[in-house]
């Protein structure tokens, strides 16, 4: 059970010994998801939409678990992010060197977690569709029984290192062709992120040299991984290097971009089940929340350094 806040008070409840709920009080949340039906209990609680659809309408015992990793690689994100600023804040009489590979580390750990965010939700999805969709279709449902989706977003997607697309997708898996259209437009996007990560943990490459400024920390815009990344002169700190901040925002918010879409397509086409709490909304709170907001605002142009400071 999760706790609920009605606007004013929390409540929760708990397994008595009898089976039946009891229902306790509680001062606050402090590092967990929640349910309201009313506005947030913090501004800086925060609503994912992939985690809202998966615990209200899929929330199947063997498919929890994967959906409580999510939410955790959330929470991890936003300590990273919170990493990030006290950094940043407290870069003052600290070595350069040492500053840069703190940073360094937390910007590869990043990817890793939003690699992650695409399999676990591949889990849930292809649990979901393999064992309890089934297809009005009699040939589209026998070509689902006999080409299982995989669980993980690389073998959906490409077909020998190769996006798939759409069609190829549909005749492979019977699956709705707007489905099918979505995992066609993130290949891109997903193919990036492996790259990254892969190069990061087989030891081939790393993402570079970390500068530390006084707005913040910059890159080489020509440098791996960061070249494609569609730079403006916004994002320049001098002639030669850019705030890594707008590019770390794309990696966290297109993986939710892109994860929330999938799941939608699926819902739109696809009966899912009733929702277990009609209603409510599903957020997220976490005391490092606040830093993933302002990475939002740098995804949504409004924000590019780390100055100033800001407070959690």
């Amino acid at each position: 059970m999760l706790p609920v806040w009605d606007g004013e008070n929390w409540s929760h409840w708990i397994d008595g010994p009898d089976g039946r709920l009891i229902q306790i009080k509680i001062m606050d949340a402090a590092h967990s998801l929640y349910l309201t039906k009313t506005v947030a209990a913090r501004e800086s609680d925060l609503w994912i939409p992939i985690i809202e659809i998966v615990w209200q309408r899929l929330s199947y015992p063997e498919l929890v678990p994967f959906l409580s990793a999510i939410e955790d690689d959330f929470h991890l994100l936003a300590a990273s992010a919170a990493k990030l600023e006290h950094l940043h804040s407290t870069r003052a009489g600290a070595d350069e060197g040492l500053m840069a590979s703190f940073v360094r580390s937390e910007i590869e750990y990043m990817l890793v977690v939003t690699r992650s965010i695409f399999d676990l939700l591949q889990e849930v999805i292809s649990r979901f569709w393999n064992d309890s969709v089934k297809l009005l279709n009699e040939s589209d449902q026998a070509l689902k029984k006999r080409n299982r989706m995989p669980t993980t977003f690389a073998k959906v997607a490409f077909a020998s290192d190769k996006p798939q697309n759409a069609a190829a997708l549909i005749a492979k898996y019977a699956l709705p062709p707007l489905v099918a259209a979505q995992y066609e437009k993130h290949a891109p996007f997903f193919a990036s992120l492996r790259v990254s990560r892969d190069r990061i943990i087989h030891g081939n490459s790393s993402v570079g040299h970390i500068f530390v400024t006084d707005k913040g920390f910059a890159v080489s815009p020509q440098s791996r991984p960061y070249g494609s990344f569609p730079w403006t002169k916004e994002h320049y700190y001098n002639d030669n290097i850019v705030s890594l901040m707008p590019w770390i925002s794309r990696v966290v918010f297109q993986t939710l971009e892109a994860c929330t879409e999938i799941i939608h397509s699926f819902g739109s086409t696809i009966q899912f089940p009733d929702e277990i709490a009609p209603g409510y909304r599903v957020l997220l709170r976490d005391p490092a929340n606040g830093a993933l907001l302002r990475l939002h605002e740098a995804a949504q142009g409004k924000r590019v350094w780390w100055n100033p400071v800001a407070t959690t």
